[in-house]
């Protein structure tokens, strides 16, 4: 099988580093502030229903993601790995899995907690700049190694993995410990749902 990672929320434990990055700079961008009470609503919103509830432009986005990478940067040596993940890892890099990662933070963000944490068993790190599009990317992933698309599981945390699952025909494998909640996922009618990593290893067995 070739299993196809998100990065924050899917491995990296980084949401509360969200959150404090978007309290930081919501004055600098005219957005509405995160306060304790919304970060729950939040969770149960799309990317884009995200976008509007905060009232962020769509031509800020590009700045705000960027911004958002950069202090990602300055703080990745904080964060930590969710509980199980890597002892996963390395049961399906075992099983002779190919492991990859795409994710919208940086190529550098991510090898840095990789490096941090041990982690050493995925095939190639793939980063796209836009919080929106990770298709194409797995499409050319796909392509490009010549996989067969029927072997392929994209796994992550939010609807917009989904969704981009559903625009190429890719089973999705949505868990529950990352940004969205799993009401908001059972919305978009993933392949499966699982809400601790050590019940991938059962699922690929399947």
């Amino acid at each position: 099988m070739v299993l196809i990672f998100d990065f924050d929320g899917t491995i990296a434990d980084t949401f509360n580093l969200y959150i404090d990055v978007m309290r930081k700079i919501y004055h600098e961008y005219n957005f509405k502030y995160i306060d304790d009470d919304d970060i729950e609503l939040c969770r149960a919103m799309t990317s884009k229903e995200i976008i509007q509830y905060l009232g962020i432009s769509p031509l800020q986005i590009p700045m705000i993601a960027h911004r958002i990478r950069g202090d990602f940067t300055q703080r990745m040596k904080e964060q930590k790995i969710f509980t199980g993940v890597d002892s996963v890892l390395e049961s399906l890099k075992q099983e002779g899995h190919k492991l990859f990662i795409l994710s919208s933070n940086s190529e550098e963000n991510i090898n840095i907690f990789l490096r941090l944490n041990n982690i050493t068993q995925f095939d190639a790190v793939f980063s796209k700049s836009s919080i929106f599009g990770k298709s194409g990317i797995i499409k050319k992933i796909i392509n490009k190694n010549k996989i067969i698309t029927d072997d392929v599981y994209y796994i992550g945390d939010e609807t917009r993995d989904i969704e981009a699952t559903k625009k190429i025909n890719i089973k999705s494998i949505a868990v529950t410990w990352g940004y969205n909640n799993r009401k908001a996922l059972l919305d978009k009618n993933p392949d499966y749902i699982i809400d601790k990593p050590q019940q991938l290893l059962a699922l690929l067995a399947m």
